[in-house]
């Protein structure tokens, strides 16, 4: 009687290792699912490096020295709103179609 019981207690223990290998939280479907998150989270970083890097050459074309002109300007006209004085500013209402 005692092989059995020995055989059934490894096959409960073989079960149970076969289990958490699959399906814990240390086994294969969760692997698999962080390698997505990894994935996921791999992409963002590259998308913020490139965003970084963006604003660190727009951060060296305006230190004092080396300030780009052109940059200047085109900063001053869309975020303040600055005009020559020549020019002409049209308001529309960019809430309704355009005719």
């Amino acid at each position: 009687m005692a092989p059995k019981y020995v055989a059934a207690s490894l096959s409960a223990l073989a079960a149970y290792f076969a289990y958490h290998a699959f399906a814990g939280e240390q086994g294969l479907g969760h692997w698999s699912d962080m390698q997505a998150s990894l994935e996921e989270k791999q992409a963002e970083l590259g998308a913020i490096q490139k965003a970084n890097d963006a604003l660190r050459a727009d951060i060296a074309r305006l230190t004092p020295g080396t300030v780009d002109a052109d940059l200047v300007e085109l900063l001053a006209r869309e975020d303040l709103g600055f005009v020559y004085p020549d020019e002409f500013v049209l308001m529309t209402d960019t809430k309704s179609p355009a005719f």
